[in-house]
């Protein structure tokens, strides 16, 4: 039923769109045109009443007399919902490739495609070159305040600007025909000249659908970190998955996590996690596409200087340009964590004040070999109680991506 909610949706604003607005072959006489129409609009009417089946033996034949770009968009929601994902998959991608197609019809031909993705299993892989002002989050200071007396910093020898290669893969696969249980995994490896700001990340483990509750997943999973060949962290943890039916073009996820940090290096910085997301996003409007995003955060480690809670706001917008065929992707978040106790080295308790920005651009009709070129620029900053803690920092990325 979401689906097919979401198929009336777009069917609905794809009526009126001009430039998937029906077409006939040359010479055509004006009483085939009218018969083309009608038998068109008898599809569309199959699919209001959820009969996808005789929709396809409508479209088809349609689409084989007239190559209407329109007709094969219509066809590949039919097959999408008899769950012929292969030929759909491929009729939505050869829409998706005209040139004039309409970036609000592209972006629901990309939900389809995610889903798609999401009932057959994915894995996608990126590359990239990516760079780092500041790798150690070194504090800007050059005075703090330790235990009453100030102090100058002497910025590490090895701080400093860095360039390397990252290499990511990302993967989703359905264990069960029912799709009642999944695997997942994403890993990114990020190698920096002398190694020393070597990374290499990754989170994997399955996904389980709830019975009566087709939106919630319950999951399980590893997140863990190396840094310069040596663990960083490990993150063992439980929690729930869940995406809301879509409603009048509107969106709702959410994600809970919980678990047992473990930081081998510091174990004074163990603790246990609670890590809440929600995200929602927009129906388009004014030739723009928003969403925002909510966090909640809560750690208890041994000691109470060490325990925190916190939270973020951040949302995007995004800026689909016919005129450059180009997407541009505005992101903001600004976030605050509160620690619980007085920071027996500092002597003063520790709050920091986060702030993210990025800017992202992409050719959406751009390949190279098969990989979608991107190119990116964040700046991160924290402000912190204790001077220590205050850093920023600018990044910059170039990736291919799959």
């Amino acid at each position: 039923m979401r689906r097919f909610s979401a198929v009336l949706a777009c069917v609905a604003a794809l009526l009126t769109c001009p430039v998937l607005a029906e077409e006939a072959p040359a010479g055509m006489q004006p009483d085939q045109g009218a018969t083309y129409q009608a038998r068109f609009l008898l599809g569309v009417e199959a699919l209001h009443a959820g009969n996808p089946m005789r929709a396809v033996a409508i479209f088809e034949p349609l689409l084989a007399e007239t190559g209407s770009p329109r007709v094969k968009l219509e066809l590949a929601r039919a097959l999408y919902l008899l769950q012929d994902y292969e030929r759909s998959e491929q009729l939505f991608r050869e829409v998706l490739a005209r040139p004039e197609l309409p970036w609000r019809v592209a972006e629901n031909i990309r939900v389809y495609l995610d889903e798609i993705d999401m009932a057959t299993g994915y894995v996608k892989f990126s590359v990239g070159v990516v760079s780092d002002s500041n790798p150690r989050n070194f504090t800007n200071s050059r005075e703090v305040m330790i235990g009453g007396q100030s102090l100058t910093v002497v910025p590490p020898e090895d701080n400093r600007h860095v360039t390397g290669v990252r290499l990511s893969v990302r993967g989703y696969r359905p264990l069960d025909e029912k799709h009642r249980t999944t695997a997942f995994f994403t890993a990114s490896y990020s190698d920096f000249p002398g190694g020393t700001f070597d990374r290499l990340n990754g989170d994997f483990g399955l996904a389980r659908a709830v019975p009566g509750l087709p939106w919630l997943k319950a999951k399980a999973g590893f997140e863990g970190a190396r840094l310069d060949g040596r663990t960083l962290y490990r993150f063992p943890y439980v929690g729930a998955l869940a995406a809301m039916a879509p409603s009048d073009g509107y969106r709702l996820l959410g994600e809970l996590k919980v678990g047992r940090l473990q930081v081998l290096q510091m174990p004074h910085l163990d603790s246990d996690n609670l890590f809440l997301v929600g995200k929602l996003a927009y129906p388009p409007a004014l030739g723009l596409a928003f969403s925002n995003e909510a966090t909640l955060e809560r750690a208890k480690a041994g000691e109470a200087a060490y325990s925190y809670r916190g939270g973020s706001l951040g949302g995007s917008v995004v800026w689909p340009s016919d005129t450059w065929d180009t997407r541009f992707t505005l992101y903001g978040a600004a976030g605050v964590r509160k620690y619980d106790g007085i920071d027996p080295f500092f002597g003063d308790r520790r709050q920091d004040t986060r702030f993210t920005v990025s800017l992202d651009l992409l050719r959406p009709s751009l390949r190279i070999r098969g990989y979608r070129p991107q190119i990116g620029v964040v700046y991160e900053r924290t402000d912190s109680t204790l001077d220590f803690f205050s850093f920023s920092k600018l990044g910059l990325r170039f990736q291919l991506e799959s």
